[in-house]
Order: structure tokens, then C-alpha cells, then sequence
């Protein structure tokens, strides 16, 4: 069948993921798992105008640690499937795969066994690729299975991130594979948990002896000039102000992986903005630091948190307000951010 007529067959008639696959199996159930709540200075969660995807809800459950759902780990397998363009195919069964930087690699591959290392979000957003496609991945090596993705162009961090981790994918736009491992992975159970601490390991292992200064345990992580639109208004003074305290900053946009690794190998106490430059915490700072972020009040989200938890960490937020004169933009209060540094400070286990 030719990849048109796939495509074509799709469009009138779709096909399920579950129905095309050769096999299913469940290799990890769904679970019920609960964190410890998050330290922050009463009325700022009420300070909340609006969140992420619209879940007040979810987020609550996540500041306080409350049981949430975890989807299980399926994995599927499909034969004789085709990479074409952003496009795979198994018969009448097509996915597209969107990606913000596309890149042709025309040169056809044909392949055995492989696992496919993209999926819907990698290709759009570099923290997906990360904590998504990276752990597929070490449950493909587990299996000796290669790794095979939608052909792009590389995200600046990624061969550096690849380098620190030992994995490898070859991405074509144009790949036969008799048979594909394809791992649903969305759920944060016990086996994504493993699988993620196995490479938050590998990743840490690897900048441990690299030479170079960290930061220290105080670090204020800046998203860059990039960051500016999600940034508060007031970044600047609260930058001088966590700078007096002792905080050194970070910019993850100006550093390779290596370098951002040295930077945050001691950090025990992390001030940032909410967004993706958060992912390079997750992999680089040793067990049990705190983050306290800070949330644009339309805009909270406390994803960051179950990741946090995971290498036993504590989090934190101070929300901001509309500023005044901008009303797009939003300040954050020095003396809650203060109040907030204490309370961590309390939370925190001394350490020798």
C-alpha cells in the first residue's frame, strides 16, 4: 500500500493506534500517588486569576500533594511502518507528529526493530523532549531496541543533553521499520519514575567530575532575554535583591548542558520564573533542593512540582499581581518573596 493511499484510507475511515497495533500490552499500571505539599505564604494561592489549561483544580491537588491519577504504560507494536515527512503510517493508521522546526532528511532507512522517540509535544517543545522522549528511550535500551524519531532540527541543548545521557536517536523522513515499539508514557507512574531517575543519574554522573565552579546552594535561574513576555515586571529588582542575599545567577540559554550542570551540582535553595528552563534543574541539582518559582497570576503552574518530588524536593511559589501601569504584565512583592525564602529556609532538613 503506498503512503498516499494510507493516507487517503485515513482520512475517510480512521484507525485507532489500538486497532492498528500488532500487539498491547500494559507494562506498568496506573497508579494512585500523593507528594508532600509545597511551603508558601497564606492567601497566594487565592491571589490566582487564572491557570494553565484552565484546571484550578489540578493545580490545587498538585500545590498540596494530594493523590492524583497516574495513566499506565502501554506499549504498542506496529509492523511494517513508514516514516514519511512529520508523518507515520502502519497500514490504514496515520499520525502526524507537529513540529515547530521541521528539517528533510530524504535519504530512505530501513530498519528492523526500532522505538519511536517522538511523540505529539517533542517536537514543539524542548522540556517534552526531555523528560518524554529521553526516558522512551532508556526503556527501548533496556529492551536493545534502537531509537528512531520524526526527522527535525535539533534543539540547541540536545546533543549536549545526549552526550551527558549515552542515548542516541537517528531521525529520518523517510524510514521503513518491520517492527515499532510505541510506549503511551504519559502517566508519571512507578516505571516513568525509575526510568526518569535513572536519568536524572546518568546526567549528574557525568558532570560530577567536570571541572568548572558551581554557583553554590543559592541560585537564581533566569530565563534569559527569551523569557521577557512571561518574566516579571520587576525582575531586575528582585534579581539585586536575591543578589545581596547571597544568590548566584543562572542563565541555561548562555551555557552547554555541561556547563549548567556544574552551575547547579550544589544548589540547594532555586528562585526562578515559571517555564521550561526548569527542566535543566530537574536533571543537574542534587537530591532534595528547594524551587520556589514565580507565577504570572493568569498563568500558574505547578507541573514543576511532581518532577521536584521525585529526587525529593520541596517546592514553592510566590504569585504575582497585575502590575499597575502594565496591566499585561504582572510584579512580584519583595517582602512575600522574603517571607518565602524564610519559610523554606525552615522546611528545609539541615544538612552537615
Amino acid at each position: 500500500m503506498s503512503f498516499l493511499l494510507q493516507r487517503i484510507l485515513n482520512r475517510v475511515s480512521p484507525v485507532s493506534l489500538e486497532t492498528a497495533a500488532l500487539s498491547a500490552r500494559i507494562i506498568a499500571p496506573a497508579e494512585e500517588l500523593s507528594d508532600r505539599p509545597s511551603v508558601y505564604v497564606p492567601g497566594e494561592f487565592e491571589a490566582i486569576i487564572g491557570v494553565v489549561h484552565g484546571n484550578r483544580a489540578l493545580e490545587w491537588k498538585r500545590v498540596c500533594g494530594a493523590a492524583r491519577d497516574h495513566r499506565p504504560t502501554i506499549e504498542y507494536v506496529l509492523k511494517n511502518a513508514r516514516i514519511r515527512g512529520c508523518r507515520l503510517a502502519s497500514g490504514r493508521f496515520v499520525q502526524h507528529f507537529a513540529t515547530i522546526q521541521p528539517h528533510d532528511m530524504r535519504d530512505l532507512t530501513e530498519l528492523d526493530d526500532a522505538i519511536l522517540s517522538t511523540n505529539a509535544l517533542s517536537g514543539r517543545e524542548f522540556g517534552h523532549w526531555a523528560r518524554d522522549s529521553l526516558v522512551v528511550e532508556l526503556h527501548g535500551a533496556a529492551a536493545h531496541l534502537p531509537a528512531v524519531g520524526i526527522a527535525r532540527q535539533l534543539w540547541p541543548h540536545e546533543p549536549g543533553f545526549r552526550q551527558l545521557s549515552g542515548l542516541d536517536c537517528h531521525y529520518s523522513s523517510d524510514c521503513r521499520i518491520q517492527r515499532l515499539v510505541l510506549l503511551d508514557d504519559r502517566g508519571h507512574n512507578s516505571h516513568w519514575r525509575r526510568r526518569f531517575l535513572e536519568l536524572r543519574d546518568r546526567m549528574r554522573g557525568s558532570v560530577a567530575a567536570m571541572t568548572g565552579d558551581s554557583a553554590g546552594p543559592l541560585v537564581f535561574l533566569s530565563r534569559g532575554t527569551g523569557g521577557r513576555l512571561r518574566d516579571p515586571s520587576n525582575l531586575v529588582a528582585l534579581r539585586g535583591l536575591l543578589e545581596t542575599l547571597g544568590f548566584q545567577t543562572v542563565v541555561p540559554s548562555e551555557l552547554s548542558p555541561a556547563e549548567i550542570g556544574v552551575k547547579l551540582r550544589d544548589a540547594r535553595v532555586v528562585v526562578s520564573a515559571e517555564g521550561s528552563h526548569l527542566n535543566h534543574l530537574h536533571f543537574f541539582a542534587p537530591d532534595g533542593p528547594a524551587l520556589i518559582t514565580l507565577q504570572d497570576p493568569r498563568r500558574f503552574y505547578a507541573y514543576h512540582k511532581g518532577l521536584v518530588d521525585l529526587y525529593g524536593g520541596l517546592f514553592s511559589f510566590v504569585v504575582g499581581r497585575p502590575d499597575p501601569n502594565a496591566p499585561e504584565t504582572f510584579t512580584i512583592d519583595p517582602d512575600t518573596l522574603r517571607r518565602t525564602l524564610d519559610l523554606v529556609d525552615s522546611a528545609l532538613p539541615i544538612r552537615a
